[in-house]
Formats: structure tokens, sequence, C-alpha cells
């Protein structure tokens, strides 16, 4: 378990360092999961549904029954892609957010509702796609192709190679200019998740660059602006960034900022062996992403304190590394779980060495906790 670095702002906590659930408490663990899975679907099906609801960053417009319906190609790509190359693919590359692409045979109420669907939608869609396909009476040709769509043979568009990997030709061999390729195997919360992980893990259409810690990334507008108030500001016209084509963060590393990309886009539950989760707390509160503490939360909750079950040994020194992250970046709820806990076991606790080093301000209020908890016996 490593510790607390002298200056370190929050506490170095690496992955896998305590002891994994045992098989008492996965039944607990599964519960936990299944609530902080819901939670985190949730929260992207809305965020995607009031990016389309507000028309943020936009780059495509519809029209049917006079009424004008805004929308986003890449979230369309990567969900509908037989609707998308049918009524996208099949118009000119030239085509703007202000030449809207007629709609046919399909009435403005069933097709908002078709949007809302593939913007919010956690089911599989592929029925939704068919059904409009067919009222807008494609060339018989193309729609009994069935566009048997993959992120490989998506290449075939030259404005939307999915190739996994693929490095523009503007990106010299230089190591630190390089696009992030650390791309983790991580579960989404849904399959929305999934499909919107899809855009960031092959590049898919971004319009954006970050470059952080030596690494650029490729992102898109809109889905940054939906899932964090940060880059929501950031990317309006209020910041000079929002009509610049990259931006520079400071204060975070690759591997942090890959953790934040994989959960804006698919609402990952875990984080991978080298994250900080410490780090990563503190910098989804600076980003406004309160799924992601939750997610950070839950994993100190489940791998340092084995959601506060019976102690063992391993877990004594990693409940009090989680004290001191909870502390440090102000989660209180976590740092009271994790005061009644060593109080409740002070006798465990106050012979440990581990103890010695937690700061002295932490020690004094497990003392103040001690005495409170000692006289209300009495």
């Amino acid at each position: 378990m490593a510790r607390c670095e002298e200056g370190a702002t929050v506490p170095v906590a690496l992955l896998g360092s305590p002891g994994v659930c045992s098989k008492g408490l996965q039944r607990k663990g599964l519960c936990e999961r299944r609530r902080l899975k819901a939670t985190v679907s949730e929260q992207l099906s809305q965020d995607m549904l009031r990016l389309l609801r507000e028309e943020i960053h936009t780059d495509v417009t519809f029209s049917t029954d006079y009424t004008l319906f805004k929308a986003h190609k890449a979230v369309l790509l990567v969900r509908v892609p037989d609707f998308y190359f049918h009524i996208i693919g099949q118009t000119s590359d030239s085509i703007t957010n202000h030449e809207p692409i007629p709609v046919e045979n399909v009435e403005a109420l069933e097709f908002r509702t078709f949007l809302q669907i593939v913007y919010s939608s956690n089911r599989d869609i592929k029925n939704y796609e068919e059904e409009i396909c067919r009222k807008m009476k494609a060339e018989s040709g193309i729609l009994q192709k069935k566009l048997d769509f993959n992120f490989q043979k998506c290449k075939n568009s030259s404005d939307y190679s999915l190739q996994k990997h693929e490095i523009s030709e503007d990106i010299n061999d230089r190591d630190d200019s390089l696009i992030s390729n650390d791309n983790y195997d991580l579960e989404p919360a849904s399959e929305l998740g999934e499909d919107l992980l899809k855009l960031y893990v092959k590049h898919c259409c971004p319009d954006i660059d970050i470059y952080v810690d030596g690494k650029r990334f490729k992102a898109h507008r809109a889905i940054l602006s939906a899932r964090s108030s940060y880059f929501a500001a950031m990317l309006s016209g209020c910041w000079a960034e929002s009509s610049q084509e990259y931006i520079t963060l400071q204060g975070i590393n690759h591997v942090e900022m890959n953790v934040m990309m994989h959960f804006i886009y698919g609402g990952i539950l875990d984080f991978p062996d080298k994250a900080n989760v410490g780090q990563i707390l503190n910098m989804a509160d600076m980003y406004g992403l309160e799924g992601l503490k939750e997610v950070a939360i839950y994993i100190l909750r489940r791998d340092y304190c084995n959601f506060f079950q019976k102690p063992i040994s391993r877990t004594l020194t990693s409940i009090l590394e989680c004290l001191i992250i909870a502390h440090s970046v102000g989660v209180e709820s976590l740092f009271a779980d994790c005061m009644k806990w060593i109080v409740k076991h002070f006798a465990r606790f106050w012979s440990e060495r581990s103890f010695a080093n937690v700061p002295p301000e932490i020690q004094k209020k497990c003392l103040n906790m001690l005495i409170q908890s000692l006289v209300s016996i009495s």
C-alpha cells in the first residue's frame, strides 16, 4: 500500500493493494454495483437527452413536417449506422448544419421520439432504426444491403474512419505528441455507454484535441459539454478555448485523463490498476463529474474498506488510507463511515504503526469520537 508523500495534494492510493472482497462480501458487492450501475447509466442517459434537447454543438439538421431537428453526426453514426449511411452518407460531403436534410414519410412527433431513443435508450434500438428506414422508403438496393456496420468497414467513408488507434497525418513521430492509446477493458454502465465509448476509443470524427501530460486526446465538444460542467463552460462562447481546435489541461496526468474520458463516454464502473483513486476523486470534483465521484467512492469502499465488514489485518492500513483520502478531498460521508468503523474496532487500530502515521488532526478526531462513544455508553 502506497503511503502519503509529503507535500502531495492527494494521498497516493493504488488499486489492487488491498485484498479482494471475500465470498462473504459478494452479495454486498453485487448489490452496491447494481445500484452504482443504475445510477451512472441514468446519468448518462439524461445527459445525452439534454444534449439533444438543448442542441449543444449540433452539426446536422433534419427537416420533416415543416419541423427542424438538430442532432450530432457522431452519435447517429455509432448508434444507428444504417440510418446514418442512408440519410447522411448518401448526401454530399459538403453539406453543413445550415442545410436541412429532408426525412421523407416520417411525422415530426415520430422522428422526435426516434431521436430521443437514439440519444438516451439503454436497450437495443435496432428495431426503431429499421422502422424509420422502412418509412423513409429507401432505395431497395441500399435497404436490403442492411449495411453490416462495424468499425473496420467504416473506413470506406473518408471523413468518418473508425480504424482503431488511427493517427492523423499531421501528428509527428515524437512520443510527446502521439495520441493516447491507453485503452482499458472496463465495463461501461449500459449499451448506450458501450456505443459512445467507441467514439472515443476509435477516434471517430472528433472535433477537438485535448493535450494532457504530453499526450493528445481526441474528443467531441458536444459530449464533453453534456457530461461535464467544466467543459460546458470552457467550450461555450465565454472562454477563449471555445473557438480553438485544441485545449491544454494542467494538473492531471494522461492516466487520470484517460479514466475521465472513459467515464465521460462510457460511464465506466472501475478504474485500471495503475490509477490513483484519490487523484481521480479530486479530479472528478474539479471537472463537475458527480458520477465519477460516485464510482471512485464505490471503489474505495470496496477495495479499501471491504464494505466495512469485520476487520482483517490487511484492511486496517487500507481503511486508514481511505480515511486520509476522504479527508483530503472532502468526502464527508466516506470520512464519517471510516471514522465510525475505526472507533468501533479501536483496540485493533491503536497498536498499529500505520495509525501513528496518520496526520495528527485526524488522530485527534478519532480520539474525540472514541471518547464521545464511551461517554454515550456510560
